[in-house]
C-alpha cells in the first residue's frame, strides 16, 4: 500500500517526539502492508511554524534509519499545507513542499470552514498551477451529506483524501469519531473518494489503521476500489500523472 498522508518525522509537529517514535510508527505501518509513505508534516502559520530546513533535517533522518531497516520501503517529503492567504506564494517559490515534488500538494481546512472558503482556497491553489489532494475531507462541516460540492471539488480539478481511521466500523457506545465515519461512508458510497490514507501521529489514538481499512473498502466495495484507492491512485500520483 502507499500512504500519502502521515505524520512521522519528530519533534516538527504534533506527530512522534523522538527518532524512536518515528521509527515505531513505521514500524507498525509497514507490518500493515504499507511501502510507500509520504511525509506531510503540518505546516499552518500560528500553529505548526517548524523552520523547513528542520523539517528536512529530521526526515532525513528519518529517512536514512527507516530505509535501512526496511529496505524495500520508500519515504518521500511532503506536506500537509492549512489554507491561509499565502499559501500560494509560498508554494509558487517553492518554500514548502508539494508532494514529492510533484504537480500535487495536500491541502487541508479547518472543520468549520466555509464552503465559499473552501472553493476560493482550492480555485486558488489551482490557478498557481498546483493540484490539491483535499485531506480529510469527512472532517469539513461544509461537506457533510452534500455530494455535489464533493463533486464539484472534483470537477474543478482536485483529488480527495479520507483517513483510513474513519473508515472503520462505528463503535456502539463512546464513539467520538462516529460522524467523520458515517461521512466517509456516504463519500464512499457516492464513488467521491480518490485515496484513503493513515493520518498517522503515533502509536496511541492516531495509529495507521491501513490494513483493517483495505479489508473493509475490499469487502464492502471490492478488490479492484480497495486496489485503486490504496495503491494505485496514490501511485499515479507520486509518479506526477493525472488519474
Amino acid at each position: 500500500m502507499i500512504d500519502v498522508h502521515s505524520h512521522i518525522v519528530f519533534d516538527v509537529d504534533d506527530g512522534p517526539k523522538t527518532l524512536e517514535e518515528s521509527l515505531d510508527l513505521i514500524g507498525e505501518s509497514y507490518a500493515q502492508g504499507v511501502r510507500k509513505i509520504v511525509s506531510t508534516s503540518h505546516r499552518r502559520k500560528g500553529m505548526f511554524e517548524t523552520p523547513e530546513d528542520k523539517i528536512f533535517a529530521n526526515f532525513s533522518k528519518v529517512k536514512a534509519e527507516a530505509e535501512e531497516l526496511y529496505p524495500d520501503l520508500t519515504i518521500y517529503y511532503g506536506g500537509e499545507l492549512y489554507y491561509t492567504s499565502d499559501i500560494v506564494e509560498k508554494l509558487e517559490k517553492n518554500l514548502i513542499p508539494r508532494m514529492h515534488n510533484t504537480q500535487f500538494a495536500l491541502i487541508e481546512f479547518s472543520a468549520r470552514t466555509s464552503w465559499k472558503e473552501i472553493h476560493s482556497g482550492l480555485s486558488n491553489v489551482l490557478r498557481a498551477g498546483v493540484t490539491p489532494i483535499v485531506a480529510h475531507i469527512e472532517r469539513y462541516d461544509a461537506l457533510e451529506e452534500n455530494a455535489d460540492r464533493v463533486r464539484e471539488i472534483i470537477n474543478m480539478g482536485c483529488y480527495t483524501q479520507v483517513n483510513s481511521s474513519h473508515v472503520l466500523k462505528p463503535k456502539l457506545f463512546g464513539d467520538k469519531d462516529k460522524v467523520r465515519k458515517k461521512r466517509v461512508r456516504f463519500f464512499l458510497e457516492k464513488n467521491l473518494v480518490h485515496m484513503v490514507a493513515s493520518d498517522m501521529h503515533n502509536l496511541g489514538p492516531r495509529p495507521p489503521f491501513m490494513k483493517d481499512a483495505y479489508e473493509i473498502v475490499k469487502k464492502n466495495y471490492g478488490s479492484k476500489r480497495a486496489k485503486n484507492l490504496f495503491i494505485e491512485n496514490p501511485k499515479t500520483l507520486l509518479e506526477n500523472q493525472y488519474l
